[in-house]
């Protein structure tokens, strides 16, 4: 009896191993943090641009039917290119700091799940622009957003499953009330990655 519950003990301990070493577990809590407040401050931006808050009906349709199109578009674009340079910034940063190599096995297993579903959805929502189906895209962005993070979430911090959830249910959300999808998209994109950011940077990196 002892010995079989020393091979399990082995076993057990074989397999978290081998959980360690296929997860990327360098995402920073920080950068999430960063990223949610950039999104919201982007909304303030176009609030600053068009006079239209997020929390009034059609927002999002009286917004890009505006004079302000590529003012906005310039906006949306820069906080793409922030937040996804400041997420591989500072996850590069906490590999090296804990010894690791950034771009390993796990780290392009993970990105390859996140881009597919992200890529998806961005081309979409280029076509539903051009059929001027504008209202959609809130909720498409938060649907395909939160597919990539559940896809991806096999790959690194558990937590990252649950961001994935609510940013899928949060889209689900946004298209049952697209009146209000944009101000559904800022809690999105905005508070939960504040949230979630906070709940990572406190768990795995604070010192």
């Amino acid at each position: 009896m002892k010995n079989h519950e020393e091979q399990l003990a082995a076993i057990q301990e074989m397999r978290n191993m081998m959980d360690q070493a296929t997860r990327f577990k360098s995402i920073s809590g920080l950068s999430g943090m960063i990223a949610g407040l950039l999104s919201l401050l982007s909304l303030y931006m176009v609030y600053l641009q068009t006079g239209i808050s997020p929390f009034e009906a059609e927002a999002l349709e009286r917004i890009w039917h505006g004079s302000n199109q590529i003012q906005i578009s310039c906006i949306f674009i820069a906080l793409l290119v922030a937040c996804l340079g400041l997420g591989l910034y500072m996850a590069r940063r906490n590999a090296r700091q804990a010894g690791k190599n950034v771009w390993d096995g796990s780290a392009k297993r993970l990105s390859l799940s996140l881009l597919i579903p992200v890529l998806v959805g961005g081309i979409f929502s280029v076509l539903l622009i051009r059929l001027g189906l504008v209202a959609l895209l809130a909720p498409v962005t938060l649907l395909f957003y939160g597919m990539g993070l559940l896809s991806a979430s096999k790959y690194t911090l558990e937590a990252i499953r649950t961001v994935g959830l609510i940013i899928t249910g949060l889209g689900l959300l946004a298209t049952g009330f697209l009146s209000y999808g944009l101000l559904i998209w800022a809690l999105g994109f905005g508070l939960v990655h504040i949230l979630y950011g906070f709940i990572i940077y406190i768990r795995y990196e604070r010192v």
